[in-house]
């Protein structure tokens, strides 16, 4: 056998891989078609002669009490800082309540990347 007729041999398997995967797969998509396709039917179900019978009733509960809002949602509770790389706790608040009161967040912003950089 010579190089060419090796190399001729190679691609004339290797076209025919290829086309025995091409046609498993078309196999197989068909396959999974009808399997999804018979998974989806639905049986019809009749419940005409049982909706003509149904009756609404009310449920009442004995321990229904209206829901209300904690009286303590506007008070701010001080919550100890667990990490804050070293930038003072006070300056932190301080500069919290100012960029709440003011409405103005870029301060706290570039306060929040300090204390993320640091």
């Amino acid at each position: 056998m010579t190089y060419g007729q090796i190399i001729t041999l190679l691609f004339i398997v290797l076209v025919l891989y290829y086309a025995g995967l091409i046609t498993m797969d078309i196999i197989t998509s068909r396959r999974m078609k009808a399997a999804e396709e018979a998974k989806n039917e639905e049986a019809e179900i009749d419940i005409s002669g049982l909706a003509g019978g149904f009756e609404a009733v009310e449920i009442k509960r004995a321990n229904s009490k209206p829901v209300t809002a904690p009286q303590n949602m506007g008070t701010a509770r001080y919550k100890e800082p667990v990490m804050t790389n070293a930038y003072p706790v006070d300056t932190l608040i301080a500069k919290t309540k100012k960029a709440v009161e003011s409405g103005s967040y870029d301060d706290l912003d570039n306060l929040v990347y300090k204390c993320e950089a640091a």
